[in-house]
């Protein structure tokens, strides 16, 4: 049966000539560059074109199922969509015609577009949508293996580097491993790092104390890394250039390695070494620290017990098993110090670093007077408290040096830093050092161990012109003093004093009613020196 209009029917075969060769050129420009968004992109506009349809959701495969990819949520379409097992058809023609066009593409789907229109498209607009499914669902089927190509290149890049890196690693591990296995193992590990980096590094105890240093292109090392605080500097100065790794060991600090870098321009292995190079270390100090907190513990049981009188010869023996030589004549010292300290440091670890600074060997031990310490006698310790106060960041500490003695009478050595430390306490300066040997008259005279026995001495012969002075602002102590310096005479004391015979005349005066004594009497004036020496070497003579 001929068409009852052919003028009508060649119209629409054109139509469809023309919507193929439009597909045409759409599928064309889909494979052009392949990807998921470009060629669903195309796709909703081509629908758009070919029936006026709006596209109310997009669908893509993942997992072998259609998942939404556009569109405003709607849990129901969705149900309606995945009820349809791939098939293209219409979902639901009660108010509006809505369809789920399918998308296949080497045997799969690909995804789906669900139409909404007014009315039902014609037969040569659905027509024209199936054929533009073809190459869409093909087009993503290609983009997807792109995708899963360009994925699979990545992965084998990032594995490529990560095996890259890992065999870098394991070089900087093994050269550090051999480094550490090494006699002077801390000093070999910092020069490894060094050479790795190509950087200076450089190793410092939780005193800041330099360990081991390498240098490149001239540069000098930091006087000290590790902040009281654990924390690296972020001031502008040198120690700023320097990037800190603290090496700790069950929560402890043990020092600090640093490396050059005023840019922050590490490399990742740069990082790794310093990092594993801090795990190496913290093994060496922590097997030193062990190591060393056996022999503190030995030594401390020593002092102990050489204070309290130990035998000689078994001390002298338990003293070469930790090589410490106590031939000759040995001091013991007594520091007490503010605590907590306000760096945290604590006062006996100071000490004991400080000494070794000073190449000083020791027996160290803590008291309830304080932390004790056994040394040669032969040291010189006057600059102790000035290095100790630089340790513990405070100058309110004493210390008090006993007399050289035998190793058998050391008891008798820590008394006299007893009362060293007590007397300096006591004095108006008291912070400082206080060596027994130096205190001249009180060596002999202050044998209460607390100085009471001093001060009621010094009351009962000067209290009246101690008194008198201090009320009257007057100078009767210091003329008593310069009378009985010179002898009792009278010009070289006027003299001394800077005053006139009569005033001097005038002053004694005053000083024998205050005191009701006689000056000429030799058991008087004998008194009255040594309380003025005494009162003397108490208020002004411990430095």
């Amino acid at each position: 049966m001929s068409d009852p209009n052919p003028v009508a029917q060649s119209h629409l075969d054109a139509e469809t000539q023309s919507g193929r060769y439009d597909l045409f050129r759409v599928g064309s420009k889909m494979f052009e560059h392949p990807s998921i968004r470009g060629t669903l992109r195309l796709a909703v506009a081509s629908a758009k074109a070919i029936a006026g349809c709006l596209v109310r959701a997009v669908y893509v495969a993942a997992d072998d199922r259609l998942v939404r990819y556009s569109g405003r949520a709607n849990r129901s379409l969705d149900l309606l969509v995945d009820a349809r097992a791939g098939q293209s058809g219409v979902i639901d023609d009660r108010d509006v015609w809505r369809y789920a066009l399918v998308f296949w593409g080497t045997g799969k789907v690909r995804g789906a577009f669900v139409l909404q229109s007014a009315t039902e498209p014609s037969k040569e607009e659905m027509f024209l949508l199936h054929a533009l499914a073809e190459p869409t669902g093909a087009a993503l089927a290609t983009a997807e293996l792109i995708d899963r190509e360009r994925a699979q290149a990545r992965e084998l890049r990032t594995m490529k580097a990560t095996i890259s890196q890992l065999n870098s690693h394991r070089n900087i591990r093994d050269v550090i491993l051999a480094a550490a296995g090494t006699g002077d193992g801390e000093a070999r590990i910092v020069e490894a790092v060094s050479a790795i980096t190509r950087r200076p590094v450089v190793l410092q105890d939780s005193f800041g104390a330099e360990r081991a240093f390498v240098a490149v292109g001239g540069s000098a090392a930091p006087s000290r890394l590790l902040h009281p605080d654990d924390t690296p500097s972020t001031t502008a100065s040198p120690v700023a250039e320097w990037r800190t790794t603290p090496i700790r060991s069950r929560g402890e600090t043990l020092g600090v390695i640093g490396i050059h870098d005023p840019d922050d321009s590490r490399s990742e292995d740069d990082r790794f070494a310093i990092e594993y190079a801090s795990e190496m270390i913290a093994v060496e100090l922590a097997h030193h620290r062990n190591v060393a907190e056996v022999e503190t513990r030995l030594g401390r049981d020593l002092a102990d017990d050489l204070v309290a009188g130990a035998h000689a010869v078994d001390a002298v023996a338990r003293a070469e098993a930790l090589e410490f030589d106590l031939s000759g004549a040995h001091r013991v010292m007594l520091v007490r110090w503010e605590s907590p300290t306000p760096n945290g440091v604590d006062i006996g670890a100071a000490l004991r670093h400080e000494l070794a600074a000073m190449h000083v060997p020791a027996l160290i031990s803590r008291r309830s007077e304080g932390v004790v310490a056994v040394v040669a006698g032969d040291h010189d310790f006057s600059d102790l408290h000035q290095r100790l106060s630089t340790s513990v960041s405070s100058t309110q500490g004493t210390i008090g040096v006993g007399g050289a003695h035998a190793a058998d009478d050391l008891a008798h050595s820590f008394a006299e830093a007893s009362r060293a430390l007590h007397l300096r306490v006591e004095s108006r300066r008291p912070f400082g050092v206080s060596n027994h040997d130096d205190l001249g008259l009180l060596r002999i005279l202050d044998t209460s161990g607390d100085g009471m026995e001093l001060e009621r001495f010094v009351d009962k012969w000067l209290g009246a012109l101690v008194g008198h002075d201090r009320d009257h602002r007057s100078e009767l102590v210091r003329t008593l003093g310069a009378y009985l310096d010179s002898g009792g005479n009278y010009d070289r004391a006027a003299e001394s004093l800077l005053i006139h015979r009569s005033t001097l005349r005038y002053r004694l005066g005053r000083i024998r009613e205050l005191l009701d004594c006689d000056l000429t009497d030799p058991d008087s004036r004998l008194n009255l020196h040594i309380a003025v020496r005494i009162r003397a070497a108490i208020r002004d003579n411990l430095r």
